[in-house]
């Protein structure tokens, strides 16, 4: 996942210091990002899961037909 860069706005001071009100927009940006990123590694953990489950009664089908 690629970073943006943030803008540069008309509410930054001279020394180009981004204003609070940015500050907080950009840490408002992280929180959701990392909210979705934490939401699909839940996602792609239960499909893992998932599939493991459905393998490993594949394979327990496939040893008892053997017998």
């Amino acid at each position: 996942m690629v970073q943006q860069k943030p803008k540069p706005s008309v509410g930054q001071a001279e020394n180009d210091a981004p204003s609070l009100e940015e500050l907080r927009a950009q840490r408002r940006e992280r929180v959701e990002t990392n909210r979705r990123v934490e939401d699909l590694k839940l996602r792609l953990l239960r499909m893992t899961e998932q599939h493991m489950d459905q393998a490993v009664r594949l394979i327990r089908r496939w040893l008892r037909a053997e017998d």
